[in-house]
């Protein structure tokens, strides 16, 4: 196995809130230097599915687990230097910079009263390079546009130099040309350095685009999974989200493209 090759794996997971079930039985298994994609309707569990994968919710039964390990059994320490979690709405520490934050994802290799040493900074400053925001180091975060913001916290995630990375729906309040640029960012990461990479992601159309392998959620469980190529069908479309729709082939990534019906279209 490759020093950045793990298996990771949801075993009959069962996760819920206040005696309700959100995620129903779901097994799967996260395919290696790949990027998977999450897809479903509102509700359906995908972000709860991708926190219980975190370790920040604990299964009401089953396993996480990462390289034949129990993710319960590891430590917060060791478990950081594997996986990094992006999540959906981070919180920023006012008055903080750019630099400042990004370090914090040196954390998991911190001892209680060390500081950065040269291999820390050299993490930072890659991560910001790669993430096209070295002249932003000095800023405060609250300066920022949103799209600028979103990378400087995935820069946090990437200077944790993790070999799986969840991502929380990244593109969310960005608009089309932030989303793309997150997304070609995002699989530059994973071409280069085989970052496995597991997002939550809305957008169809950006998911069958950017995904090697996508999981289709439906009332907390994996009702279809595999390339979007094979999966991302009408039917699937309309079982998931309840959308009558087209699947056509992208004329640019040749991916499979949705197109909605509605109820409303004129014949030309």
């Amino acid at each position: 196995m490759n020093k950045n090759q793990h298996t990771f794996e949801a075993k009959n997971i069962v996760t819920g809130y206040d005696k309700k079930i959100i995620i129903d039985g779901i097994d799967l298994s996260v395919p290696s230097n790949k990027v998977s994609v999450i897809i479903g309707s509102n509700g359906c569990g995908k972000s709860t599915l991708l926190k219980t994968m975190a370790r920040l919710i604990k299964p009401l039964s089953g396993d996480i687990v990462i390289d034949g390990k129990k993710i319960t059994t590891m430590s917060s320490k060791k478990l950081a230097q594997i996986l990094g979690l992006l999540p959906q709405s981070p919180v920023v520490p006012e008055g903080i910079t750019v630099w400042d934050l990004v370090s914090r994802g040196r954390f998991p290799y911190q001892n209680l009263f060390s500081s950065l040493n040269k291999e820390d900074f050299e993490a930072v400053e890659e991560a910001l390079e790669i993430m096209g925001i070295s002249e932003l180091a000095n800023r405060c975060i609250d300066e920022l546009s949103g799209g600028q913001r979103q990378r400087v916290w995935i820069a946090m995630a990437l200077a944790q130099q993790t070999d799986i990375l969840l991502l929380d729906e990244p593109t969310t309040y960005l608009d089309i040309a932030y989303q793309v640029e997150i997304l070609d960012l995002l699989t530059d990461l994973n071409r280069k350095r085989g970052t496995t990479i597991v997002m939550v992601l809305h957008d169809i159309n950006l998911s069958a685009r950017y995904a090697d392998y996508i999981f289709a959620l439906r009332k907390g469980k994996l009702v279809s999974q595999g390339s979007p190529e094979d999966i991302i069908t009408s039917e699937l479309i309309n079982d998931v989200f309840g959308l009558d729709c087209e699947v056509i082939k992208d004329p640019v990534s040749y991916s499979p493209f949705i197109i909605p019906k509605g109820r409303h279209y004129v014949n030309v």
